[in-house]
């Protein structure tokens, strides 16, 4: 495990965290995303809220959970690394099933449900595709998709 991993991923994070409980919600309390079938307020603090929660924590712990993983694991061939890849799509679903869950249970408002899906989605890009990218360790350093280009542009 390097600083750095842990660093970017703890990184990350926090701008997620701020993007998804300080901007996001801004863009609906400042009218640029218009709401008409519910009060804001309401919306943002019984719906937008909860299902953000679970959106965040789902993608954090895959995150974590990936990377404590990948830490201890060697892979030495083709085959190998490829079950790992088939290993990372999994890992993505549960972020994914975590938007489910949140505008399935949590969406409030017909007038949200596009803008929800995709901040939703960009979230789980930030905060579990980017740190696992950057941040994968050791021999499977390649494995999540973009992890290549990423880390040449970091240049790790």
């Amino acid at each position: 495990m390097k600083a750095s991993e842990i660093i970017r991923i703890i990184i990350f994070s926090l701008i997620g965290l701020f993007v998804m409980f300080l901007a996001q919600p801004f863009l609906y309390k400042s009218r640029i995303l218009r709401i008409s079938d519910i009060d804001v307020g309401t919306w943002i603090n019984n719906y937008y809220t909860p299902g953000g929660i679970v959106v965040f924590v789902v993608s954090v712990m895959s995150t974590i959970i990936w990377y404590l993983i990948t830490a201890n694991a060697k892979a030495h061939q083709a085959k190998e690394v490829a079950r790992w890849m088939v290993a990372w799509w999994i890992f993505l679903l549960f972020p994914v099933l975590s938007i489910c869950v949140a505008i399935g249970f949590f969406q409030g408002s017909n007038d949200t449900l596009v803008f929800l899906t995709i901040f939703f989605v960009l979230d789980i890009l930030l905060i579990f595709w980017l740190p696992t990218a950057t941040s994968t360790p050791g021999s499977l350093k390649f494995v999540p998709p973009g992890s290549i280009h990423l880390r040449r542009f970091i240049r790790e």
